[in-house]
């Protein structure tokens, strides 16, 4: 028996970047395959081999069975990988790769036909004596809904996870309007829109099971996670192991969990999830088949490597470690940083990512695929990275993350970052009083914890860097005439203008003395000393309190920085365009200009609900767009007539393309 020789990867990003550092490890040859926007990614460089996808349309690239199953042919690959998402639950492509001697790394075709339907799952976790959360399959020609349900419910995909197509109704009226929608973003991203409605139980906490099998009827489990940090259904802080659980509950939850895989001969990777309401009851929710977006964090408590152990059971080895040998040490927590604006309904970001300083640590591990060089994010998912920390009790690992995660300073896109920050630092999440309504309660709280807070101190962090950027650096940028800067600066004091954001700052420097520069601002003095100057960051030291600043300058005289995750522009008159980067752009506040629509970000019309010379009120949907995968509406802000309607559905918008011109009613 010999280990598989040559994979493809049927997937991008992080994901695929992860399963070759295994593969190689295991000695494998990797294939990847990708869209021309992705042609400079990461896993394309380092895979053994790459093969366009042509399109950049997710239904002729990812979601396209044939032209994938083609290319693994030609290549001479002996197994398909696919990941999470796209076609990683489908069992049509498992199939197919069956019928063309092709190793699907995951459960057969059959067991992935019966756990990729939520429903089907559902029926044999009750045949197995497991409770499981009440739902009911909807008929989109016919959505009546059996009385024993009610309000509110939970819409969802019956053939895909993530989050996407998920939708919390409160309505019969609010059940029909979203069934349409649902239904299609399940089609976009899974390949099959059936939705099922399933009963929502409050103030539960999401908790899963990772097992793994192999063909010789040997299955474990590799302990469980924590998951109830969500936003729109979709996780975004997961943890392991799950603190909260009692050794009973906890044990009941693990015996659930094999009797499923068990039941159906699971080999494979494979997540069992179940919701655990306040009083330690469980309900079997669904079986993911396929390996999950978070699964590092069980890596990192059992030091079990789950590709690698899916790339040795596909081999046709059995599984390499026993049940007795899984023991779990110390906690680890995973991040997701999305490049999305949270104040905004988590709007993705579309402005391309210009710099990050990916932080280093003994217990840090970040997963990610970033270029050098800046581009536009990625059209099939806002994820950027997963930072996912550990330490030997859940407080120690919370405080590694906060420390690291402010260093990300990410310069670009709008991120997730600070909420991310204010999660961690809320007291009920330091207390783990939690459940999957954490965020959606605490939200305008998160949010006012960070929005719109420049104060005094920070200001002065940023006029110190500005002073040293454009009039005192010798090695940094340089103003139009530097000697003459440089030697005025040190002959005398001066007034100068500082554009910070959109306000102007009148700053009152004296720079003579190198080893003690000062400024006076509204009469108050600071005095600063720069530290570990480098390329692109800057260390600001005021009062023994060092800050890094993370920079890049446009082509004009402006600075695009990030200080604590925080983005500021800072403009200095007289620069140098001496180091030309891209501008980093910056998140339109509205969609509505001057009585006309404006789009907020860049991405495809899907659906135009409105016509020209029609009478519209605040609130109503004008149109939505698409995005990453995310549907975003676009809601009329006041009452107004449609003049004209400047897009078609499918056409590709930019930011602050005109939309729709209103006019005001008489």
């Amino acid at each position: 028996m010999a280990i598989l020789d040559k994979i493809l990867i049927a997937n991008r990003g992080e994901i695929a970047l992860r399963t070759i550092r295994s593969a190689k490890m295991l000695g494998i040859k990797t294939v990847a395959i990708y869209t021309e926007s992705e042609k400079g990614s990461v896993y394309v460089r380092l895979a053994d081999e790459a093969v366009s996808l042509s399109s950049d349309d997710l239904n002729s690239t990812f979601l396209n069975i044939e032209k994938i199953i083609s290319i693994a042919i030609s290549t001479g690959s002996k197994a398909i990988h696919p990941g999470y998402g796209f076609l990683s639950e489908h069992p049509d492509f498992a199939k197919s790769c069956e019928e063309h001697q092709l190793i699907f790394i995951g459960p057969n075709s059959d067991i992935l036909r019966l756990m990729a339907n939520k429903q089907e799952a559902k029926l044999l976790a009750t045949s197995l004596g497991i409770p499981v959360v009440a739902s009911h399959k909807v008929d989109l020609a016919s959505p009546l809904i059996s009385g024993e349900f009610e309000f509110p419910l939970l819409i969802k995909a019956s053939y895909g996870g993530g989050g996407k197509g998920m939708e919390l109704v409160h309505s019969p009226d609010d059940l029909i309007r979203q069934l349409e929608i649902s239904s299609r973003i399940a089609q976009n991203y899974f390949g099959n829109g059936e939705l099922f409605v399933e009963q929502y139980i409050r103030n539960t906490r999401h908790v899963e099971v990772q097992i793994i099998g192999d063909n010789f009827n040997n299955i474990i489990h590799l302990y469980e996670r924590e998951c109830s940090i969500q936003r729109n259904h979709q996780k975004i802080i997961e943890e392991a192991p799950a603190i909260s659980l009692t050794p009973e509950l906890r044990q009941n939850l693990l015996d659930a969990a094999l009797r499923i895989g068990k039941a159906v001969n699971y080999s494979g990777a494979g997540t069992v999830e179940f919701l655990v309401d306040e009083s330690g009851n469980f309900f079997f929710m669904e079986m993911n088949p396929r390996i999950q977006v978070e699964h590092a964090v069980t890596e990192q408590v059992t030091g079990i490597d789950i590709v690698a152990e899916q790339l040795k059971i596909a081999s046709g080895f059995p599984l390499s470690i026993s049940q007795e040998e899984v023991i779990v040490r110390g906690h680890a927590i995973e991040l997701r940083v999305y490049s999305e604006n949270p104040a905004k309904k988590f709007a993705p970001s579309s402005i391309p990512l210009l710099f990050i300083n990916l932080t280093e640590h003994a217990d840090l591990r970040i997963e990610a695929d970033l270029h050098e060089k800046p581009r536009g994010n990625s059209q099939f998912d806002p994820l950027l990275l997963k930072l996912i920390g550990r330490g030997k009790n859940r407080i120690e690992t919370i405080h590694l993350l906060q420390l690291h995660l402010s260093d990300l300073n990410i310069i670009g896109p709008e991120t997730n970052t600070k909420y991310l920050e204010a999660i961690l630092g809320h007291s009920d999440y330091q207390k783990n009083n939690i459940s999957v309504e954490f965020c959606r309660n605490n939200h305008n709280k998160l949010i006012d914890s960070y929005i719109n807070k420049s104060d005094s101190t920070t200001i002065n962090y940023l006029i110190s860097f500005a002073l040293y950027m454009g009039y005192w650096g010798d090695d940094q940028i340089k103003t139009t005439d530097p000697w003459k800067h440089l030697g005025y600066w040190r002959l005398s004091s001066q007034t100068i203008e500082l554009i910070i954001d959109t306000e102007i700052y009148n700053v009152q420097t004296d720079l003579r003395n190198r080893s003690y520069p000062v400024f006076v601002l509204n009469g108050e003095t600071t005095d600063f000393t720069i530290n570990d100057v480098s390329i692109k960051s800057v260390d600001v030291c005021i009062g023994n309190i060092s800050k890094k600043i993370s920079y890049i300058q446009d082509h004009q005289n402006t600075i695009s920085l990030s200080l604590e995750n925080i983005q500021h522009k800072i403009t200095i008159p007289g620069l140098l365009s001496s180091h030309p980067e891209m501008t980093a752009g910056s998140e339109v506040h509205s969609t509505f200009k001057s009585g006309d629509i404006y789009s907020p970000l860049h991405g495809t019309i899907l659906d135009i609900n409105i016509q020209e010379n029609q009478l519209i009120k605040k609130g109503d949907l004008l149109m939505v767009i698409e995005a990453m995968k995310s549907e975003n509406r676009i809601l009329s802000p006041h009452d107004a007539k449609v003049k004209k309607i400047a897009v078609t559905v499918g056409e590709q918008v930019t930011d602050q393309m005109p939309l729709i011109f209103l006019e005001d009613l008489k």
